[in-house]
C-alpha cells in the first residue's frame, strides 16, 4: 500500500502551490510567478517517481483563504471557489486510487463554512477532523494542527505529547493506539520513534514570500515537501521524506552589492 501525505498547500496564496493554468504573470509578479511554476514542476517530477499511488492524504489548508490578516496582499487570488480549483487540479493529477481528507486551520479553509468539504467532495468522500486508518495491520492517524515552536531544539516536543496523549486515551480501549501519528500545520519537518511507534510533522507545500507575518517576524525554517509510505504489513513498513532544498537560484534571488 502506497500512501502520498500532502499537506499545506496554500492554493491561492503567492507562494501556494499553483496549478500552471492558474499561475497567473504580469510585470509584477513576474520573480514570484516563476518561483511558483519551479515550486509546482519540482512537486509533480516527485509525485510521478512514485506513481502508482494507492491512497493520497490531504492532511488540512488545502486553500489559502482570503488572507484577512494582511488585507488580501498575501492572495494570488481571494476567489475561493478557484482556489478549490487549484487544489482540486493537483489532487487529480495524481491519479490515487482513493483520498482522504482532514480539516486545516479554520482562518484559512472557513471557521463558518469548511470549505475543505467542496474539496473532498470531488472525490466522493468528506473531511474528518482526525483520519484513522489500519493499514495492512497498521494504525495510522492523521490530523492537520499541532503546536509549534521557534525553538529548534523544542520542536520536538510537541511530537512527544501528543503520542503520549494518544497512549493515555488507549488505556481503557476508548480509542486505539497509533502506531504512526502524521500533522501538519508546522511547515517543518520533524519525526520521533520511541518504543510506542513514530509521530511525524510533515513539511507544507507552501513556498517562502507569502507571508507578511511570518516574512517580517519569524526567523524559524521551514520544509517544502511532502512524505510518502509503504506498508507492507505493521511490523514492514517504510517512509521517505521528499524536500526541496530552496536555493536562491530556486527562489531567483541573489544577494545585492552596495
Amino acid at each position: 500500500m502506497r500512501i502520498l501525505s500532502v499537506s499545506d498547500m496554500h492554493c491561492g496564496n503567492l507562494a501556494g502551490l499553483t496549478p500552471d493554468k492558474f499561475n497567473t504573470d504580469s510585470e509584477v509578479d513576474r520573480a514570484m510567478h516563476k518561483y511558483r511554476r519551479k515550486l509546482y514542476n519540482w512537486t509533480m517530477q516527485e509525485i510521478e517517481k512514485l506513481k502508482p499511488i494507492d491512497v493520497v492524504v490531504c492532511n488540512g489548508d488545502a486553500i489559502d483563504g482570503k488572507g484577512f490578516k494582511s488585507g488580501g496582499n498575501d492572495q494570488l487570488t481571494v476567489d475561493t471557489p478557484r482556489q478549490i480549483d487549484m487544489a482540486t487540479e493537483f489532487l487529480k493529477s495524481i491519479e490515487a486510487k482513493q483520498y482522504l481528507f482532514t480539516v486545516g486551520t479554520g482562518y484559512h479553509t472557513g471557521a463558518e463554512d469548511d470549505w475543505e468539504k467542496c474539496v473532498a467532495a470531488t472525490f466522493g468522500t468528506k473531511v474528518e477532523d482526525v483520519a484513522v486508518r489500519s493499514v495492512n495491520g497498521l494504525i495510522m492517524k492523521w490530523r492537520h494542527h499541532i503546536g509549534t515552536s521557534q525553538n529548534f531544539s523544542g520542536r520536538a516536543t510537541p511530537l512527544m505529547k501528543q503520542q503520549e496523549w494518544d497512549i493515555l486515551w488507549s488505556v481503557e480501549d476508548e480509542f486505539v493506539r497509533a502506531d504512526v501519528l502524521v500533522f501538519s500545520h508546522a511547515h517543518y519537518f520533524q519525526c520521533v520513534a520511541t518504543r510506542f511507534g513514530m509521530a511525524f510533522i510533515q513539511p507544507g507545500l507552501q513556498g517562502l514570500g507569502g507571508s507578511q507575518l511570518g516574512s517580517r517576524r519569524l526567523g524559524g525554517i521551514i520544509d517544502y515537501g511532502f512524505m510518502h509510505f509503504d506498508v507492507e504489513s505493521k511490523e514492514d513498513w517504510t517512509w521517505e521524506l521528499h524536500r526541496l532544498v530552496q536555493t536562491p537560484s530556486i527562489r531567483g534571488e541573489s544577494v545585492a552589492e552596495l
